[in-house]
């Protein structure tokens, strides 16, 4: 009867494997029959006697042993249930696994098929985990377990998911402040003890912010409605500092902190100020400088600008390149305009902030010439009262920089000169004016009475004459004043300035009205000699910003107002270049020539 029960029994195992082969799940090299074929349940026949013989029994005991060793019990997972989500505060996390399988069995942890463990081994309960936790990713991950028995047989796995839900993170950056917003990363570098940056970030709409400084909250906000929110004035101290920033949301979900590490290096030695030179070829300037040995190097910053009056500055003016290569030392600059002048310099910037300026450099030379021609002449030079005669100019800027022209007074004279004392009324009037837009004047004379020579011209010399006459009735004695003047200015066609000399005669007579004719009772004499420094006289206003190779009409505009038939006037203007500085250049001065015309008497 017990031979058959073990018969029976080894069916039904043998069932039970043949449905395990069947799933893949047989353990690896076991066979019950490992020297014949595996035999079907049918081909095993079952006597109603007992006929096995003692060597049967032992070999079925001894098949029966060796499944029961061949079987390895898959792990069970105590710690989790699939399906399981897991918040975390990264793209990664680190989850600890415990669970059961038989004692001594070596446990395999893969995670998304990578082998992530395989020196677990469960204790004699038969309990084990994961002491330093296996890492999974966002998202869902398949965990898979096997447990492999001593002598190397493997148990099927067991799997389950587990999802790693990120909130969304705190994210935020360091500036040096709001304005400038150099971002900090590691090292800041400073010119002052305890510096203060500003903190801007991002974050679920609505979320009180903390902000941590060295282990002390020093600050609270809350995110506007687009997440952001910001802090200015953070004090850092010198060396190590450590900014934590975190956030509690409106449904009271606490974030991580997010933590940001900076150095705090205090730089009080600016750069050395580099020696700029260059020069131009074939329509291209080429810029050098020596390096810079600062060990705090941050960059170059090259500006150009184009008004040679202005002093190339850094941030305010136009940089042209930034050079983070300390080494260099040139730069070709070819986006120019021909026949303009540029004007340089170059800054060197280490990371505290310092910045010093190099020399400026001008490329090319700075030129200030203009040319005048003109245009549009009269062939008529008669005007009748109440009439204008015009004469027209083209004045050319013929340097490489921006200008303006500066009108000078020559002379006006007019032929006859007239009595003066005899007029009532201006003879003429004379304006500078600009035709293409005519409400604009650059000078205007509207009284013209008499000659005018302007000292600085006035190299050939003249003389003027006056009289004065005065009777004292209680004396009884009348005096005569004769004041001869002559202005003579020396010629000096190089020098902005001129030396004019006044030589001063006055005669001074006495007489007795008392007799007649007057009888002279005295007469003095006396002289006087004095020099003075002359300029050229400038009138009107300037004619401003005339661009490299601009050009400008002018018109000299003359009304006979009363003069009489055959009256004359003379104009003669001089234009000189001027810098933005308002220095104008004697040396590069032009002239309309004498502009002439005559009257016609009444109309």
């Amino acid at each position: 009867m017990m031979n058959k029960i073990k018969i029976i029994i080894l069916i039904i195992l043998a069932i039970l494997l043949g449905l395990l082969y069947t799933v893949g799940c047989l353990p690896g090299g076991l066979s019950l029959f490992p020297d014949d074929p595996v035999q079907s349940t049918s081909d095993i026949e079952i006597s109603d006697e007992d006929d096995l013989s003692e060597e049967q029994e032992s070999d079925i005991d001894s098949k029966l042993a060796d499944l029961k060793d061949g079987l390895v019990s898959a792990p069970v997972i105590l710690s989790h249930v699939s399906g399981e989500q897991i918040f975390g505060s990264g793209d990664k996390e680190l989850v600890f696994l415990r669970g059961l399988a038989e004692a001594g069995n070596t446990i395999e942890i893969y995670v998304n098929s990578i082998l992530e463990e395989n020196d677990i081994i469960a204790d004699s309960s038969g309990k084990f985990e994961t002491i330093n936790g296996i890492e999974i990713i966002e998202g869902k991950n398949i965990i898979e377990l096997i447990a492999i028995s001593p002598s190397g047989r493997k148990s099927n796995s067991t799997k389950f998911n587990l999802l790693l839900n990120v909130p969304q993170k705190v994210e935020y950056s360091l500036y040096n402040n709001p304005t400038d917003l150099e971002k900090i990363e590691g090292i800041y570098y400073t010119e002052v003890n305890k510096p203060q940056i500003y903190l801007a970030g991002t974050y679920i709409p609505g979320s009180n912010m903390y902000i941590q400084a060295n282990d002390r909250i020093i600050g609270e906000a809350i995110s506007d409605e687009n997440g952001f929110f910001m802090m200015e004035n953070i004090k850092l101290d010198p060396g190590d500092n450590e900014i934590a920033v975190w956030a509690i949301t409106p449904d009271d979900y606490i974030s991580a902190p997010v933590f940001n590490s900076i150095i705090v290096f205090k730089d009080i030695i600016a750069p050395y100020p580099s020696n700029l030179t260059g020069y131009q070829n074939g329509g291209i300037n080429y810029i050098e400088w020596a390096a810079s040995i600062d060990d705090n190097f941050d960059a170059y910053k090259i500006v150009r600008v184009e008004d040679p009056c202005i002093n190339p500055e850094y941030p305010d003016d136009d940089t042209i390149v930034t050079i983070t290569d300390q080494n260099s030392t040139s730069y070709v600059d070819d986006d120019l305009e021909d026949g303009r002048s540029y004007y340089y310099t170059i800054w060197t910037l280490d990371r505290a902030g310092h910045a010093v300026s190099s020399n400026v450099l001008a490329l090319p030379k700075p030129v200030y010439t203009i040319s005048i021609s003109k245009v549009e002449a009269f062939t008529d030079y008669s005007v009748g009262r109440r009439e204008w005669f015009y004469q027209y100019y083209e004045i050319t800027n013929t340097g490489n920089v921006t200008l303006d022209i500066q009108p000078i007074m020559a002379w006006v004279k007019l032929n006859p000169e007239p009595d003066e004392e005899m007029e009532i009324t201006p003879l003429w009037e004379v304006h500078l004016w600009d035709p293409d837009n005519a409400g604009i004047y650059y000078y205007s004379d509207e009284a013209v009475y008499e000659t005018y020579l302007s000292d600085w011209v006035n190299t050939s010399g003249n003389t003027t004459v006056e009289e004065e006459e005065e009777i004292d009735y209680d004396t009884s004695i009348k005096t005569i004043t004769v004041t001869e003047t002559t202005k003579k200015t020396e010629n000096n066609d190089i020098n902005l300035k001129r030396i004019m000399t006044v030589y001063t005669v006055i005669t001074t007579t006495k007489y007795d009205i008392t007799t007649s004719p007057h009888t002279e009772t005295s007469e003095t004499v006396t002289y006087d000699t004095i020099t003075e420094v002359v300029e050229p006289e400038k009138v009107g206003s300037l004619i401003e910003d005339l661009q490299p190779g601009e050009k400008i009409k002018i018109g000299v505009k003359i009304q006979n107002i009363s003069a009489a038939n055959n009256e004359e006037i003379t104009v003669h203007l001089h234009f000189a270049p001027v810098d933005c500085g308002g220095h104008f250049f004697v040396d590069e001065i032009i002239s309309t020539g004498d502009v002439y015309c005559k009257s016609s008497g009444r109309s």
